[in-house]
């Protein structure tokens, strides 16, 4: 089983999906808010939120697989970005 995190400019998702009988099937396991925050004048996402938010999402489809999960994907909607470091 393979678990995706889609974050959406409004909404994030985490979506299992495996191969069976050569077709891919796709589950939704979790779907959340992503309500941005304003900090400095600007909007921003909020990143400890939505971390949490990944880390629930994470828990419901190890829960949902007995633990036999692959690979972990994140994809973002658009330009959004993160600087993780200088």
């Amino acid at each position: 089983m393979y678990l995706a995190f889609d974050l959406g400019a409004e909404s994030g998702r985490a979506i299992l999906g495996c191969l069976e009988n050569e077709r891919l099937q796709l589950n939704e396991v979790y779907r959340f808010p992503n309500r941005p925050v304003e900090v400095g004048g600007t909007l921003h996402w909020d990143i400890l939120r939505l971390w949490e938010e990944i880390k629930h999402g994470l828990e419901l489809a190890f829960r949902e697989t007995g633990g036999q999960l692959v690979s972990v994907g994140i994809d973002t909607w658009g330009v959004d970005f993160a600087l993780l470091d200088a």
